[in-house]
């Protein structure tokens, strides 16, 4: 592997879905096909959701929905700014440099840092099973990397939804809450990105996970290739 290989938070779940989807990802460049989303309506209210925190943060005010939990906005602006285009740890011994984006963060009673995520959805929010955790390894992502940067992080992380309902009448009502996911393990990603690397550097494809709908459609076609040539 050449010094300068990055992977990021997206990859590293890429993996933890299906390794074999990885290798040929991001050792190959063979990507899974795209799928035809229905809008960026995340990424829109990630941009107001960004800009209705920084303002509270500009006038040393806490929004009700923080404070109810008892934290605080994390006050550093130079590095919060920074760290959402990009917070990396460089591992030296596996010459990799892994990284993410970071929506906001919290500040606990105890000065520690809660990593703080924002999710947008048009129905309501249930967090639980492999929803669950998925949200939860994306903060265990995030606090990983702060640590990794000399950071105190919590083991209690932190999502902000926004749940946008449309009436019969097609009016849009909006329900905002803020909801912990707790006992954040930061330790374990050491050992997953040990692994991870090892399946980067194997010239042996990776076992398909039993659920990845993309592998098993590529064995179907096989198959059926395979059918015909006989």
């Amino acid at each position: 592997m050449d010094g300068g290989r990055k992977i990021s938070r997206s990859k590293i779940e890429l993996f933890i879905d299906c390794p074999r989807c990885f290798w040929l990802d991001v050792k190959h460049g063979i990507k899974r096909p795209e799928m035809v989303l229905a809008g960026n309506i995340g990424q829109v209210y990630d941009g107001i959701l960004k800009g209705y925190f920084d303002k509270h943060r500009d006038d040393s005010t806490v929004p009700d929905p923080v404070a109810g939990k008892g934290f605080k906005l994390y006050p550093a602006k130079d590095k919060l700014k920074r760290w959402r285009s990009c917070i990396e740890y460089h591992h030296k011994d596996y010459g990799i440099t892994y990284w993410g984006k970071i929506d906001d963060l919290l500040i606990d009673s105890e000065n520690r840092i809660v990593p703080f995520d924002f999710k947008t959805t048009l129905k309501t929010f249930s967090p639980e099973g492999n929803i669950l955790e998925k949200y939860k390894r994306q903060l265990e992502i995030y606090g990983y990397l702060l640590h990794k940067n000399g950071e105190a992080v919590s083991n209690v992380g932190a999502l902000y939804v926004v749940e946008i309902v449309f009436t019969i009448n097609f009016e849009k009502q909006e329900n905002h809450k803020l909801i912990l996911l707790e006992d954040l393990n930061y330790q374990k990603w050491d050992t997953l990105l040990e692994y991870i690397r090892d399946v980067y550097h194997s010239n042996d494809e990776p076992k398909a996970s039993d659920s990845c709908k993309f592998c098993n459609r590529d064995k179907r076609i096989l198959e059926l290739n395979n059918s015909y040539m006989y």
